[in-house]
């Protein structure tokens, strides 16, 4: 192999060494973790925006954040006994939502609402102890600044649905305790809010509707929904109703551009409800007249218009939107989670609709994104570089690439000397000059192993000196590049090469000896220079200034990296003869497998402490 070959094919290795391939790797995967547990949530985010009201305010607004199905995980599933995969699913789950809400509350609501299903089995809990751990838990996931107000709502797996169940009342009583009221009226910057008990209403329904009672012959159960309705106090403000079950539409009706698939239909099954019945929709939309109405439940985002005939005339109707929220926790059934932007400004008493309101909606990052594109794509990029890595490690460790015998023949070119008369042997070996000499050697002449050195030269010596005295010069090597190959030289000269004699050094005493005697000229080699070429300086910047009467300098000097030091620092990272030999001994998938475990260790490791560091 050449020297040009076998040059370029170490650099190759350094570059391509297997510590640098598994250490970049392992600072790519740093970086992705970072952004797929942390930089994606603020990504997601950074175009979400209070939105502006269509009246004018003479004062700051009130931006309400509305969320609803957080459905928090029960605080003991992870000491069940489930599988490995289950476990991670539900500390991922439980992640999400840590990080999504802190990155939601960046957005410094000045109220919070609930609507709903805030616990993912708030309704199987046994005893009151029980429920008000889980609500512990549920205010450690998404803790709350002191001067933000929160509001909730029970969802049908927060208290269960079904009058027949029963454990029902005590599940209710325990809500009651920890979350607040079922049923209540809030103003908030001149608008009333009517939090409305969906699960009661639907109980109360059934019942009503199995005596075929309709709803303004109906006596209300005391406490119950249907008669908080019936004393909700309204007037000229706008009302804003929230329900966590929404309220009732064709199954043909669409839900507007936002919606992921499909459109809400009824339904009906056991512990839940799509939509509320017709009759009672159309009951509190003619008790409270709302302005908008916020629902959820559906986990995905529907926009429906409800139409009312407000006056005797048919043609008066008005007009009333309805927003289903999307989910804020993940869901099979949508790919991005959200949540809803409320903006209220002061309400304009000739507008008798939600002209002083503005709402907009705010999309969570999708986590089957980040787990099986952004972490799994990794997973398979490193494992194909690893192969790849591997198979190219191989070719180069193999008994064909390292056998390159020698095919040419370097020549040898005469070089005329300047100084014809002292060369006594042109092309003949040399050697240190002796007292036990051979006979037959030339005096003043050196020996070489090395069959390829370049011509012979001898100085004259001065007058009175003997000629055996007279200092020897190193030879000038007029050689090809590829004879400075270190095998070519006998294990018995191994202390002796020619980069050593540039670093030689020569006392004036030894520069006397080498005058000719006769015209006084000097003869030295190239290698005996004892001034080379000065280097240049790296680039300052220097600056002087007076300071406490004293002058002063300061000088910056520009960092200075040589590809010397960068290649000292690629041999530093490269795999060394050890590590061929164990290639060797492993085999190739064997290495593939244990690369691919040295990058994902670190990735693994990396995401426990992040993942530590968000609980």
């Amino acid at each position: 192999m050449g020297l040009s070959a076998r040059r370029h094919a170490r650099t190759s290795s350094r570059f391509l060494s297997r510590t640098l391939i598994a250490n970049v790797w392992r600072l790519l995967g740093i970086i992705l973790l970072v952004w797929g547990e942390f930089g994606v949530y603020f990504w997601s985010l950074s175009s979400c925006k209070w939105p502006t009201t269509a009246v004018q305010s003479t004062g700051k607004p009130t931006h309400i954040l509305l969320l609803t199905d957080t459905q928090l995980e029960h605080p003991y599933a992870y000491r069940e006994k489930v599988s490995w995969s289950d476990f991670l699913h539900r500390l991922t789950y439980e992640l999400y939502l840590k990080r999504s809400w802190r990155v939601s509350m960046r957005m410094k609501p000045n109220t919070v609402f609930f609507l709903g299903d805030m616990l993912a089995s708030g309704k199987d809990m046994s005893s009151d102890k029980e429920y008000k751990q889980y609500f512990e838990a549920f205010r450690q996931t998404f803790p709350l600044e002191p001067n933000v107000n929160a509001y909730y709502m029970p969802g049908n797996n927060d208290v269960g649905m079904g009058v027949t169940r029963p454990i029902s009342r005590h599940i209710r009583k325990a809500f009651f305790q920890t979350f607040g009221p079922f049923n209540q009226q809030v103003i908030i910057h001149n608008h009333t809010f009517v939090l409305l008990d969906a699960p009661g209403l639907v109980d109360e329904d059934y019942t009503r509707a199995a005596q075929r009672i309709p709803y303004d012959k109906w006596s209300p159960l005391p406490g119950g929904p249907v008669e908080f309705v019936k004393t909700v106090y309204t007037d000229d403000t706008p009302l804003i109703l929230l329900s966590h079950i929404p309220l009732w539409r064709k199954d043909a009706d669409s839900c507007g551009p936002l919606r992921e698939k499909g459109s809400i239909r009824k339904g009906v099954g056991h512990g839940y409800q799509n939509t509320l019945q017709k009759h009672t929709s159309d009951f509190l939309i003619e008790s409270l007249q709302p302005s908008i109405i916020f629902s959820g439940d559906n986990r995905d985002y529907c926009e429906h218009i409800h139409k009312v005939v407000s006056g005797r005339v048919p043609e008066d109707v008005a007009v009333i939107p309805e927003i289903t929220v999307k989910s804020f926790s993940p869901s099979k059934h949508i790919l991005r989670p959200g949540f809803q932007l409320l903006s209220l400004a002061d309400p304009d008493p000739t507008a008798r609709f939600h002209q002083s309101i503005a709402h907009d909606l705010c999309l969570l990052p999708d986590q089957r994104f980040i787990h099986w594109r952004l972490y799994a794509g990794f997973a398979y990029s490193t494992m194909i570089v690893m192969i790849l890595f591997n198979i190219r490690r191989r070719r180069r460790l193999s008994p064909h690439a390292l056998l390159t015998p020698l095919s040419h023949h370097i020549p040898l070119t005469r070089i005329p000397s300047p100084y014809p008369s002292l060369v006594t042997a042109p092309w003949t070996s040399y050697a240190p000059l002796s007292p036990t000499s051979p006979r037959g050697s030339l005096p003043g002449t050196i020996r070489t192993p090395n069959a390829f050195s370049g011509p012979t030269f001898r100085s004259a010596s001065r007058p009175g000196t003997p000629r055996t005295a007279a200092p020897l010069l190193s030879p000038i090597p007029y050689h090809h590049e590829e004879a400075e190959d270190e095998s070519l030289y006998p294990p018995q000269y191994a202390n002796i090469r020619p980069h050593m004699l540039e670093e030689e050094t020569w006392s004036p005493e030894h520069l006397d000896h080498l005058g000719d005697s006769e015209n006084g000229s000097l003869i030295m080699s190239p290698y005996l220079a004892p001034n080379g070429p000065q280097k240049r300086r790296p680039w300052s910047w220097t600056w002087t200034f007076a300071f406490r009467g004293r002058r002063r300098r300061m000088t910056i000097h520009a960092p200075s990296m040589s590809w010397s030091a960068f290649g000292d620092l690629m041999a530093f990272l490269g795999d060394g003869v050890s590590a061929d030999v164990k290639f060797k001994q492993r085999g190739i998938i064997q290495s593939i497998m244990i690369d691919f475990l040295s990058v994902a260790w670190m990735f693994v490791a990396t995401w426990t402490v992040m993942a530590w560091w968000s609980f």
